[in-house]
Formats: C-alpha cells, structure tokens, sequence
C-alpha cells in the first residue's frame, strides 16, 4: 500500500512538472512553420527592370541576402509557351526525374522510365493525381526557351552557371528545412509558392541533420508542420523572412540560406544554380545589360534528356580549391613549398575516409589513374596545370547520387528480394510476361525493368520458370548495389541530436523527484 501511494504520489508530480515545463514553452509549439514565432520580416523587392548586374551583385549576392523579383520570369519564352500539351507536343520523350511531393518522404514514384523517372509524356498525364513530383535538372533541348536574364549577363557571372533545374507538381508539395550548396535564382512560370527563409548565421539554433554534403547542403530536424520546442527549444529564438512568390517572379536565394517551401496549386518553375562562392568580377557591369538566349551561355552540367543526370553535381572550381586548401593545409600555408605525391593523395584520403564509396572512387582516380600526373612530388602550381576534365571527373566522384543514375532501381530493390518473390510465384509452374512484371512490381519497381528482366530469364521468349529464376542466378547480382554511404550512421547521430533536449528535460525531472 505505501509503494502505491509513492507511485501515485510520483505520478502527480511528475505531471504537475510537466505540465508546469509545458506551459513554459513558447506560444508556437506544436504550430507549423510560419505560425511558430512572431520574429518575422518581409523578404526585400526590387524592380528588375532598374537593376544593373552591378547593383544585384553588390546589395545581394556579395551580401548572401535573399530578394524578390517581381516580373522578371515574364521575359522568358517559356512563360507564355510551357503548357502541359506544348511540351508533351514537343518534348514528351524526354526523360526527368521524380521525387515524392513531401522532401524526404520514402515513396518514390514508378514511371515508364523507370523507378523515380519519366518521361515528359508520361509525367503529365499522371501528376494531376498520383503522388508526383517532377525535381529534375532542365533537358538540354528546353534551352531554346529560356535566357539568361540580364542582371546575370555581365562579368564572371555570366559564365558561372553550374546546372539548370525544373520543379513541376500540381500542388499540395511542400519540402523540409533545408538549405541549398549553390547560388540560384528561382523564377516561377506558372502557380505560386510561399517561402520561409533563415539566415545560416542561426545554424546553431537550427539543429541540422548531418549529412555528406552538410558543410554546403543539409536540412533540419526540426519539423515544419509541428514545430517542437521541447526537442528543439533554440528554435524558438530563431528570426526569419517570408515571402510568396507568384508567377513570373524571380527568387535570389544565396547558398547554404535555410528555407521552406510550399505550394498550393499547380507550380512550373526553373532554376539557375551559379556557383558556390559570392565573389564575382563584376567590372564593367554597372550599365545595363540585354539577356542573352540560355543556348549561347556556358553550363557547366548539362542533361540531354535522357541518361546519367548531374543534378547536384558541385563546381568543378570548388573542387579544385578544395584540392589546393588540403595542399595548404599540409604546408601550414606555405604556397611556396611542395610535398610528396604519395604523402598527399594519402591526406586527401584520409579527409574523405568516413566515406567508404568517396574513398573508393578518390583512391581509384587519385591512385590507380594518376588523375594529378606522374609526378613524386605536388606543389601549387600543379594545381593551375591539371586538366578541367580531371576537375569534373573528381567532381563526379564527390558528388556522386544513385537517383542520377537511369538504373536508380537497381540501388533500392534488393537481389534475394527479387529472386524470392520471383520464386514463389513460379514455384506451381511458369508465368507469363504480364504476370511476371505485375508480380516484379510489387516490390515497389517498374515495368520497364521488369519486361528487361523477363526477356534476360525466358527460355522460351513466353514464359520465365522456376528453373529459369534458379539457373540465372548472376542476373540478379545487378540488384541491391546501393553504396555504403554511412546513412545508418548519421541517423543515429541525428537521433543523438534530436533527443539531447529530451534527455535534459527528464534529467531535470529525475532532479525534482531526488529533491523530494
């Protein structure tokens, strides 16, 4: 009886402390981003049409400040042209990548091209209503529609443009906090997003998940739907900016600049990324510039419309002024001096190492490939006579993404999976092609691959067996080949993240029932 009283009594207390601890917490726990605090300003506005590159350079990129500008995206052919039937009429066999309408969701959209690809045809005819996100980069032919806008047009600006991108839903899409590795201007051509932004400056307040690329790219724990101030409580504290953008407007978002964004119709918009960096040579750019046709303008990542993409793929420069910063830090800053190649290429290494794949990729290039040249010794001067080409290729390796790859399926769909499913369904006798791809289907691949796979297996050309499944068993090996890129390790360091606020709140309550 007395052990039941002090259970009860511990009870009550610890619910007076946590509701006492719960009616401390800001007004905005548990509301959605934008409703979470009052610590809000409007984003800054200009009339592109009295800007210079100039002046954009200076008051915005230099300053990694972001800003709206209305209009600008209504002097593009593609505002007026890019309806669902014009580039289905004229593009449809183009190829572009699909993602899930909320960031980071697991479910990735099938299409004809593939697991998390389709074409143009296919994508507009499914949008509408499937759960389907077109976040691919802009095929090459698309280029005759748009242009470089004049404020971008002038100095080493005009040639930094590193990729272009193409957002398409019907609405209802929405993405996390996160923030982006490049310099970019978003210009919406049909539809409206509002937008969220915080400054990078908050970062600690921000409780950012670790991620490969999280020194230039990441998202938040925090989520935006149900913020939580009892797991995050610094966010609290956390200022931002707001901003809807309608169509034909333009976005200035500088790089690693937190942001969240929604849409709640139908939304068509591209992407200019330009680099990493904030430092331009601008002189001469202080008279006003004509655009100039995207076609005539160097890109350092194009996508054909079909094949490997690069979406995401760094700045060959960045790399390069990575391989020079590491060569530097060897040297203590010394420029001047120089150091063993094989000692090198080992510190290289050793900086990409809590990485199995990068490792690999660097080891065989830098290694095997020789990729810096022959040469026993590296000093900084190598470093201005190595090839752009090996840059990219390296760039390649850093930046590598399964969801790139047209063969994305054969990442996420694991071989005893496959051989599995396939066994049991022939186990009673042979199935023919329709059963064979409805059956392979469900385990979340597409027909495309599937009738490739039937025609590999099939003795007869009609029917694939048990025998068949069973005898070919090296088809299989193309299967569960995603790379090792530590993603089981971040998760339980961002678990560690997300409940050390948690952890504090029952130490204290552990503390209150000692003092009682």
């Amino acid at each position: 009886e007395d052990d039941m009283t002090m259970t009860l009594l511990v009870l009550l207390l610890t619910s007076l402390h946590l509701s006492r601890v719960f009616s401390s917490l800001p007004s905005g726990h548990g509301k959605s981003l934008g409703e979470h605090n009052d610590l809000k300003t409007p984003a800054a506005e200009e009339d592109y049409t009295k800007l210079t590159s100039q002046y954009f350079y200076e008051r915005y990129v230099r300053t990694r400040t972001p800003v709206i500008l209305r209009g600008l995206a209504k002097t593009f052919p593609a505002f007026n042209l890019w309806t669902d039937q014009y580039i289905t009429e004229n593009f449809g066999d183009l190829e572009v990548r699909l993602e899930a309408k909320t960031e980071k969701e697991t479910h990735t959209p099938v299409g004809d091209a593939g697991l998390g690809r389709a074409s143009f045809s296919e994508f507009f005819s499914r949008y509408k209503t499937d759960n389907m996100y077109c976040v691919s980069e802009v095929p090459e032919p698309m280029y005759k529609d748009l242009q470089l806008p004049a404020i971008m047009n002038c100095g080493s600006m005009k040639n930094s443009l590193v990729e272009m991108n193409l957002w398409i839903n019907s609405g209802g899409a929405k993405s996390i906090i996160h923030k982006d590795a490049h310099n970019q201007l978003n210009c919406l051509l049909a539809g409206s997003k509002d937008w969220i932004f915080i400054n990078n400056t908050y970062n600690d307040w921000i409780y950012q998940a670790e991620e490969i690329d999280g020194d230039q790219g990441g998202f938040s724990l925090v989520n935006p739907d149900n913020v939580n101030y009892v797991s995050f409580p610094l966010f609290a504290k956390v200022p931002w900016e707001y901003s809807t953008v309608h169509a034909g407007d333009c976005l200035y978002l500088p790089p690693r600049y937190y942001h969240r964004v929604k849409s709640t119709d139908r939304n068509f918009a591209v992407s200019f990324l330009f680099g990493t960096r904030s430092e331009f040579e601008m002189a001469g750019c202080d008279q006003t510039t004509e655009a100039a046709p995207l076609q005539t303008v160097p890109v350092q990542w194009k996508y054909p419309g079909s094949g490997m993409m690069s979406m995401g793929n760094s700045d060959p420069a960045g790399i390069r002024q990575w391989f020079i910063e590491m060569f530097l830090e060897m040297t203590e800053g010394d420029a001047t001096d120089n150091v063993p190649m094989e000692d090198y290429v080992e510190f290289v290494l050793d900086d990409e190492g809590s990485i199995p794949y990068m490792k690999e990729l660097f080891h065989d290039l830098l290694v095997e490939k020789k990729v810096l040249g022959d040469s026993e010794h590296v000093d900084r001067n190598l470093f201005d006579l190595v090839p752009e080409e090996v840059w990219r290729q390296l760039t390649v390796a850093q930046s590598y993404d399964p969801s790139n790859d047209p063969n994305n399926e054969y990442y996420h769909i694991g071989k005893h999976d496959v051989v599995n499913i396939l066994k049991d369904a022939t186990y009673y006798g042979a199935i023919n092609k329709d059963k064979f791809v409805e059956t392979y289907c469900k385990l979340g691949g597409s027909a495309r691959v599937a009738r490739e796979l039937f025609s590999k297996l099939s003795s007869d050309g009609e029917t694939v067996s048990w025998y068949d499944v069973r005898d070919k068993d090296e088809l299989f090996d193309v299967f569960g080949q995603e790379h090792d890129r530590g993603d089981e390790e971040m998760h339980v360091r961002n678990q560690e993240v997300k409940q050390k606020a948690e952890e504090d709140l029952r130490r204290s309550m552990v503390d209150m029932k000692t003092e009682l």
